[in-house]
C-alpha cells in the first residue's frame, strides 16, 4: 500500500470516528494524549474498516478490573478465586485484578463496593443475591460504561450485563433425571437443601430439580426446599429432622456446599440414601470413594474465571473477537475418580 493509499485509509477512519486526521494518527501511532472515549472510537472505526495493521490497545496503561466475590469458605469459591489469580498472573501486562470480599450478612457491603470504585475500572465481575438495589447500582454502573459481569448465578432483569456460568436450571434438572433413576419411586422422601434463595443459581437449580421429578419420578415426596446457606450445622439438622420424620429417606440434593454436615448425619444415622452434589472436590472425591455420595455436579469455576476476563477484555477492545466455548457442566462419579 503507497502512501497515498494509507493516508486515504486514515482518513476514512476520521470520517467514521467522527474526529479529526491529526487523532487518528495520535491513536493509532501513541503519539501524546488523546481521551479514552476518542481512543476507543478511532481503534472501533479502523477495526470495521479492516485497517491493515497492528491496532494498539484501546485503553492507556494496564486495565483494572474489579473483583466483587462473597466471603465464602467453599470450595467453589476458592477455586474460583484461584482460577482468577491464574488469569490475573498469566495477563499481568495487561491487566489489574483488583479484588474485594463482601459478607452475605451485611449486603450493604456489596452496595459500597459496585457504588464507590477505589479506582476507576474497566470492568466489573459480581457475585451477588438476586436484589432490587443490587440490580440498580449495577444498571448505573453500566450506564457509565463499566462492563458487568455476573459470575456463578445470573440476576433477574438486568439487560446488559453478561453471565459467565453454566445453565443452572440444567444443572437441576439433570440431578433429578439421575436420582429419578436410582431412587425407589414410591413411598420415598426426596430431602432438598440449598444455600440461599436470594442466589438465582439456587432458584433455578431448585427449580430445575422439582420439575424433573415431577415428570420422572411422581411418586417421590420432596421434603423442603430448605435454606442452610452452606453451613453445616443447619444441614446436619435438616437431615437428621428428615430421617426422624421420615422413615424412609430416600435421597438428598444439596444444591449448595454442605456435605460435611450431611455426611455427619447419615453416618449418625447409619444410612446411605442416594445423595447428589455440586463441585469436584477432595472432600467430595473421598465421599464419592466411601460410597456415601452416589455423584457430583461440577460447574467448571476455573473455566468460569477465564471466560469472564477474555469477555472483558473483548469489551475493552483488547481482543478483537470473543474467545467461543464456556464453562461446562460435569458429571462426577466414583469411576471417574483419578486413581
Amino acid at each position: 500500500m503507497n502512501i497515498a493509499d494509507r493516508r486515504a485509509g486514515l482518513c476514512q477512519v476520521a470520517e467514521l470516528a467522527g474526529v479529526s486526521l491529526s487523532t487518528v494518527d495520535r491513536v493509532l501511532n501513541e503519539r501524546g494524549s488523546v481521551s479514552d472515549a476518542k481512543r476507543r472510537k478511532v481503534l472501533q472505526a479502523a477495526r470495521t474498516l479492516g485497517l491493515r495493521r497492528l491496532l494498539p490497545s484501546p485503553t492507556h496503561g494496564l486495565l483494572r478490573f474489579d473483583l466483587l466475590m462473597v466471603n465464602s469458605p467453599t470450595d467453589h469459591y476458592r477455586r474460583l478465586a484461584n482460577g482468577f489469580e491464574q488469569q490475573a498472573q498469566l495477563l499481568r501486562s495487561r491487566l489489574v485484578l483488583q479484588r474485594h470480599t463482601w459478607d452475605e450478612k451485611d449486603p450493604d457491603q456489596l452496595l459500597e463496593l459496585i457504588n464507590q470504585p477505589r479506582t476507576a475500572r474497566q470492568g466489573l465481575l459480581v457475585v451477588a443475591h438476586d436484589t432490587p438495589t443490587v440490580r440498580l447500582a449495577l444498571k448505573e454502573q453500566m450506564a457509565l460504561g463499566v462492563p458487568v459481569v455476573l459470575l456463578t448465578s445470573n440476576l433477574s432483569d438486568l439487560a446488559g450485563a453478561t453471565y459467565i456460568g453454566i445453565d443452572n436450571y440444567v444443572a437441576g434438572r439433570s440431578a433429578g433425571r439421575l436420582l429419578s433413576r436410582w431412587a425407589h419411586v414410591d413411598g420415598g422422601k426426596v430431602l432438598l437443601i440449598t444455600n440461599s434463595l436470594l442466589y438465582v443459581a439456587h432458584q433455578q437449580r431448585v427449580s430445575g430439580f422439582m420439575d424433573a421429578l415431577q415428570q420422572y419420578a411422581p411418586g417421590l415426596d420432596i421434603v423442603g426446599p430448605i435454606q442452610c446457606h452452606d453451613d453445616p450445622t443447619l444441614a446436619s439438622h435438616a437431615v437428621q429432622d428428615a430421617i426422624t420424620e421420615n422413615q424412609k429417606l430416600a435421597a438428598i440434593y444439596d444444591t449448595g456446599s454442605s456435605s460435611a454436615g450431611i455426611r455427619l448425619a447419615l453416618v449418625n444415622n447409619n444410612i446411605r440414601p442416594v445423595w447428589i452434589g455440586h463441585e469436584a472436590t477432595n472432600e467430595h472425591a473421598q465421599l464419592l470413594r466411601e460410597g456415601l455420595l452416589s455423584l457430583v455436579l461440577d460447574q467448571d469455576p476455573e473455566g468460569q474465571a477465564k471466560a469472564a476476563i477474555q469477555h472483558l477484555l473483548y469489551r475493552n477492545g483488547d481482543l478483537e473477537e470473543l474467545p467461543q466455548g464456556a464453562p461446562q457442566l460435569r458429571i462426577v462419579i466414583d469411576e471417574t475418580l483419578p486413581d
